[in-house]
């Protein structure tokens, strides 16, 4: 949980930069990479409040394992679903706005029952400590493309 506030704060230092895009790095700005960041924060922390923890069902699978240990996402292989996609241009203001969300949501999901889970479309169930990790892998993949687009 520590992570993943550390990674609200670091893309609260990036809303100056919001506008910055690098062709050679990514088609998208910089700040459509915070927003689709935090549209995947809030709509999983979100989620691990609204399901029943009695229903929690978890499956092993290899991209699991694999996702979940080494955190390897290949940029630029994998869609994402419509609902996390930024709808338009970001600006300061709407990253704000999901930034501010954002950290009212960790706080929110810190007492919940530890088999909170959300159904993640690849890799199933995954409780309150696996969908920390998935955020904070997923945050940090894209944090990364941020980084090399400012580099360049």
């Amino acid at each position: 949980m520590i992570e993943v506030q550390s990674q609200l704060n670091k893309i609260e230092s990036f809303l100056p930069k919001i506008h910055v895009t690098n062709e050679k790095v990514s088609k998208a700005s910089v700040g459509w990479h915070l927003e689709h960041s935090l549209l995947i924060l809030n709509g999983s922390l979100k989620g691990l409040t609204m399901t029943n923890p009695d229903n929690y069902n978890p499956k092993s699978s290899i991209k699991k394992f694999v996702f979940l240990n080494f955190g390897l996402i290949p940029r630029g292989k994998i869609k994402s679903p419509k609902q996390f996609i930024p709808l338009e241009t970001p600006t300061k203001e709407s990253v704000e706005k999901f930034l501010n969300l954002a950290k009212e949501r960790l706080e929110a999901v810190k007492n919940l029952s530890a088999k909170s889970y959300i159904t993640h479309p690849f890799l199933g169930d995954l409780d309150k400590k696996a969908t920390l990790i998935f955020l904070r892998l997923h945050t940090n993949h894209h944090l990364k493309i941020v980084d090399d687009i400012l580099k360049h």
